[in-house]
Formats: structure tokens, C-alpha cells, sequence
């Protein structure tokens, strides 16, 4: 690892690094930022190519098989406090100068997010909840094409996920979607257009079902 990351390296992160088998990292640039002081890291692997990249971690976050693969220099990773990944985790950032930004409190089971492309960004809000095999993507990865022009048609666009949305399992959120706050995803929804907040959203392509709730992590029973 190149000294002019590990002189940036917090006393708590550095311990991490290499006081115990909590994370491993293949490190290839200069200039890289990792801090995770008072988090829990278990198996975390940090995989950078590139130059200048930050990553910083909130106090009480407890990530369980997350890994980081960074390609590119001068993305910044920003999770806030008492985030989890609690099975396992894939965050993928390509290209140069890409964000990521996780608000305090936002749980996921199992997760991928993935912001490729110059400049683009997914910002997910406070208090999200994530189950298993969610899929976040602001980009196709790869170019299509008019045939007639030979000009690129699929640019990468923002994904915007606001505060409180609870997103089920096995949901796809594609690029240029704004979720609004309080919103619920339902299982297996394929989101290709935005929504307004407090709306549940369904189906291949995700349509709003219903409009004007909100939710709860704890479930109400029914009253005897």
C-alpha cells in the first residue's frame, strides 16, 4: 500500500487494516482515503486502482462481506453512522469522479450498488431499508447505439433515493430514477421511472399502486 495513503489512515481504520483479518485490500494508486473510525468491519475488501478516491465510514456501521471496487480516481464514498450490510454488499464505482452517498441509519441485507460513468451519482437517504438482492445502477455499462447515427443513446443519469424507503427483495432501481421519501418498493419491482413520496411502486416496469402512505420497521398486529 503506497505511504501517502496510510499516513491519512485513522489509528482505529489502521488497526483494522492490519491489526486483525477484518479487511483485506488490493491498493494500486496514491492519494487514497479509507476511514472507518468506530465502525465494525468483518471481511471487507477494499480493491482500488486508481488515485485520490475517499471513502469514509460513520461511526457505529457494522458491514458484513462488503466489498469495495473502485476503478477510476477521485470518487468519493460517504456512509453515514449506524449503516449495515448484514449478509453482504457489492459497491462498484468506474470512471473518474463518481459519488456515493449513504445516509445515517439505512440497513441492507444484500446489496449492490453500482455508479459508473464521469460525474454520476447515487444518493440514497437516511433510513432506508434494503432486503437481499437489490440492484442499484445509474448506468447500462455498456454503449447502445442508433444505427443510423452511430451516436450513443444511453448515458448514465442520477438516482435519487430519498429518506425512509423501504425497498424489497430481489428490485432493480435503473439510472435517472428519483424514489421519493417514505416510499415502498415492492418485491421484485423493476424501477425505471420516478416517484412521488409516500407511494408503493410494482411490477416490470414499476407502476405506483398506491399513493399517500408511509411505513414502519416494526410490524402492528392486529387488535384482539
Amino acid at each position: 500500500m503506497p505511504n501517502s495513503l496510510l499516513n491519512r489512515v485513522g489509528g482505529a481504520a489502521r488497526r483494522l487494516l492490519f491489526g486483525e483479518p477484518a479487511v483485506s485490500k488490493t491498493i494500486r494508486g496514491t492519494g487514497n482515503l479509507f476511514q472507518a473510525e468506530g465502525a465494525r468491519l468483518s471481511n471487507v475488501e477494499l480493491d482500488i486502482v486508481g488515485d485520490r478516491n475517499r471513502i469514509t465510514i460513520g461511526e457505529g456501521c457494522i458491514f458484513y462481506n462488503l466489498k469495495f471496487h473502485i476503478r477510476g480516481s477521485n470518487h468519493v464514498i460517504e456512509i453515514g453512522k449506524n449503516c449495515r450490510f448484514t449478509r453482504s454488499g457489492l459497491i462498484w464505482l468506474e470512471d473518474d469522479g463518481c459519488t456515493l452517498t449513504i445516509g445515517q441509519g439505512t440497513t441492507m441485507v444484500d446489496a449492490t450498488l453500482a455508479v459508473t460513468e464521469p460525474g454520476s451519482r447515487i444518493a440514497i437517504g437516511e433510513e432506508c431499508m434494503f432486503a437481499n438482492d437489490i440492484d442499484v445502477r445509474c448506468g447500462d455499462s455498456h454503449a447502445i447505439l442508433d444505427a443510423a447515427s452511430g451516436k450513443r443513446i444511453n448515458y448514465a443519469e442520477d438516482v435519487t433515493i430519498g429518506r425512509h424507503v423501504w425497498i424489497a427483495a430481489h428490485t432493480v432501481i435503473l439510472k435517472g430514477v428519483t424514489i421519493g421519501e417514505n416510499s415502498v418498493i415492492a418485491s421484485g419491482a423493476i424501477v425505471t421511472r420516478s416517484c412521488d413520496p409516500g407511494s408503493i411502486l410494482a411490477g416490470n416496469p414499476a407502476k405506483v399502486i398506491r399513493s399517500g402512505i408511509s411505513w414502519q420497521r416494526e410490524r402492528i398486529l392486529k387488535s384482539e
